[in-house]
């Protein structure tokens, strides 16, 4: 691949030798993946070692390192034209140069004057390498590139980029083609070896193998989406055409074509691998469930499921019908279906779950719902009567169920009963097998890893006779909003559904975000007001105590906090503490306490970000508000607004500056929260590190690039169609 000259057109001149020709002949055959970089000129062994403690092996490797910034080097500056912090380009020739003895630093200051017939500039250097200081003679040329500053009136550069032997009127050298003259990258240091070099490492590896990357994609797509070839988006990646020069700031911020094809192949082979997986999944078989009649609106499904949904104690929203819309007819496929039901706090999808559970029992099907805490657990056994009725039969499994208990429920669900069993992660363990599992429930699936998920489901894994594999259905739960483009990246082999709308009468929670002590003391009387009405409140902290606190004096405790609580602010109310290195006894004893009134006010760590519901609650305190995620904030918030009363939510922060808060007091729709969210975390924080692993890509993000993600995606759909 040519070398390209300053208007961006391949140079009729070709830098390279006759020993790089011999070579490349040599391996001309060879794709880039499969050449060492080894064969690339200037890597040697150590370079090499420093490449591969970086994964980067072959040249494939080293052509997709790209540069985290460019700058514009295609002008030359002038002396009586720099400017304060700004970055220039000059070409100079030396006047003099002197070194100057700083006993302090116990090292030589290397001071090099120079001019450019504007003025007088001065370069200075205070870890000159030896010897360095010759090549400095009176009347030297080179270019010089850094940061100007300005010392007592005179201008100076502090450790600035030095090429040497570049004299623009008699026509660039070969090192100059990629230093100088040109929009040039600028790329992360590694070990210590300095952009430069890498820059100049880049431009051989291009020069020899460039024309070998092989483009990965259909043609058809490219010119679709108007979007250059492989080899091309390579080049200018890292040594774009001057025409940016005008605008270096769509080079900047990515959007150039060649960041846009790297975007778009990204997004497109993670979506192109998800939805095969989905397809994949299609192939397996799953029990067909006959519907019968419409007997709710939208909804086919058989006359028992009919008359639970006629019995529940409230009227199912939209969304809801919606959502069991969408399973319903999964059911009936004869596919397993693997479907994600998220929807923000209090939007029912719990009882979305139990429906569609209660329907797949009447047929005579075992049915398992994991959550990620006992407190949630216990809380879902208790209202499946509620919701389903007394004749559901249901059983508990969690990590401190007895030795009697685990084999009375191994042997019901051997015998093939119609058993509804709900657990943690104990459900997980070898000896929990099931004869006739039809139907898998994941609640809060963020607590959760894939293989978690898939141990479970596994567990009602058949094969028939004819070989045919017979899967269960799966329902994944999530009160945590996830947004469209994370949704079909992180979930892509899933389907998706999202319940918006909230159960009538539920009032919008009023949010203040407290950083005043005046605020606070405030804040204060209106929970006292609350409770003294009948209600009660939560105060959350994100430690139990302060053995937890190193590096974080500042940081409150629970434990701590529940004494002060008691002792000075609220000693008129009873309050009890609740956090995760309590025994399960414990914990079951203190929220019966809350949910009963006993107790008015709890304080606790997350524990209770999940599932726990005491309408009763109205008022929910977190403390070291700054200290968590907006979702997860969201989350806790939702623990109160769940009853017929007004609710309020305190966020206490020390922190002055923290714009992300004010969304929270702005908004109670948690789709809009978790846009922010992502906005501000990124995928892996947003998710967490088990369910990002895979969305590491080296140019797309997610939020930046929604456009190109659901164009990508439509793109592999329609191939895996055909």
């Amino acid at each position: 691949m040519l070398p390209k000259d300053k208007s961006g057109t391949t140079s009729s001149k070709s830098i390279t030798s006759k020993e790089t020709i011999k070579d490349s002949a040599k391996n001309s055959t060879e794709p880039v993946e499969s050449i060492s970089i080894q064969f690339v000129k200037g890597v040697g062994p150590g370079l090499g070692v420093v490449f591969r403690n970086r994964e980067i092996h072959t040249v494939k490797d080293l052509l997709f390192f790209f540069p985290r910034t460019y700058e514009d080097r295609s002008q030359m500056g002038s002396i009586s034209d720099l400017q304060e912090g700004v970055k220039a380009t000059l070409q100079v020739k030396v006047l003099g140069q002197r070194q100057i003895s700083i006993q302090k630093l116990g090292r030589n200051l290397l001071e090099v004057r120079c001019t450019d017939d504007t003025g007088i500039l001065s370069l200075k250097w205070f870890h000159s390498l030896r010897g360095m200081e010759k090549k400095f003679v009176p009347g030297a040329s080179f270019s010089v590139t850094g940061k100007v500053k300005f010392y007592m009136g005179k201008p100076e550069m502090v450790h600035p980029e030095i090429i040497w032997g570049l004299a623009l009127e008699s026509g660039p050298e070969v090192e100059a083609q990629f230093d100088v003259g040109r929009i040039v990258p600028i790329y992360i240091e590694i070990e210590g070896v300095p952009t430069r070099t890498l820059r100049k490492v880049l431009w051989e590896a291009l020069e020899k193998y460039g024309d070998r990357v092989t483009e990965d994609l259909p043609p058809y797509l490219l010119s679709r989406r108007e979007l250059p070839l492989l080899a091309q988006a390579v080049e200018e990646l890292h040594f774009p055409p001057e025409r940016f020069a005008a605008d270096l700031s769509i080079l900047a911020q990515q959007r150039s074509p060649a960041h846009l094809r790297l975007i778009y192949g990204e997004f497109f082979k993670f979506e192109y691998l998800m939805l095969r997986k989905r397809l994949n999944l299609e192939r397996v078989k799953a029990p067909v469930l006959e519907l019968a009649g419409l007997l709710v609106p939208h909804v086919e499904m058989r006359e028992d499921m009919a008359l639970k949904i006629l019995q529940l104690p409230f009227e199912l929203t939209h969304g809801q019908i919606h959502a069991l819309d969408d399973i319903c007819k999964d059911f009936s496929s004869g596919y397993p279906m693997n479907r994600l039901v998220q929807g923000d706090v209090g939007s029912g999808k719990t009882a979305v779950a139990f429906l569609s559970a209660a329907y797949l029992m009447a047929g005579g099907g075992q049915v398992a719902l994991m959550a990620p805490t006992e407190i949630l657990a216990e809380q879902h056994l208790r209202n499946v009567p509620k919701l389903l009725g007394k004749k559901i039969n249901t059983a508990l499994l969690t990590g401190k169920s007895t030795s009697s208990e685990r084999q009375n429920l191994q042997a019901r669900l051997l015998s093939g009963e119609a058993l509804f069993v709900i657990g943690t992660h104990a459900l997980l363990e070898d000896s929990v097998v099931f004869s006739n599992l039809v139907y898998v429930i994941i609640d809060e699936q963020h607590r959760f890893g894939v293989e978690q998920r898939k141990i479970l489901r596994d567990k009602g894994l058949k094969v028939l006779k004819n070989s045919d594999r017979v899967l269960p259905h799966s329902l994944i739960l999530t009160a945590t909003p996830i947004p469209r483009t994370l949704a079909l990246t992180a979930f892509g082999d899933m389907q998706v559904t999202a319940i918006r709308d909230l159960p009538p009468g539920r009032s919008p929670i009023m949010t203040h975000v407290i950083r005043e002590k005046s605020q606070r003391i405030h804040a204060y009387g209106q929970i006292k007001s609350q409770i003294k009405e009948g209600r009660q409140a939560y105060f959350i902290y994100p430690l139990i105590n302060q053995s937890e606190a190193e590096g974080f004096t500042q940081l409150k405790s629970a434990v701590a906090e529940a004494s002060r609580l008691a002792e000075e602010i609220f000693p008129e109310f009873s309050i009890g503490l609740l956090h995760g290195q309590m025994s399960s006894q414990e914990k079951e004893q203190i929220m019966g306490k809350f949910q009963s009134g006993e107790v008015q006010i709890l304080v606790s760590t997350t524990v209770v970000e999940v599932g726990v519901d005491v309408p009763n609650a109205t008022v929910m305190v977190i403390e070291h508000a700054e200290r968590f995620g907006l979702s997860q904030l969201h989350q806790l918030r939702g623990r109160v607004g769940r009853g017929k009363f007004q609710s309020y939510c305190f966020l206490f922060s020390a922190h002055r500056e923290n714009a992300r808060l004010e969304v929270l007091a702005e908004s109670n729709d948690g789709f809009k929260i978790a846009e922010a969210d992502l906005e501000i975390r990124g995928p892996g924080e947003f998710l967490g590190t088990r369910q990002a692993g895979s969305l590491s890509f080296k140019i797309g993000d997610l939020v930046r690039d929604q456009e190109w993600l659901i164009q990508a995606r439509d793109d592999a759909m329609e191939i895996l169609a055909q």
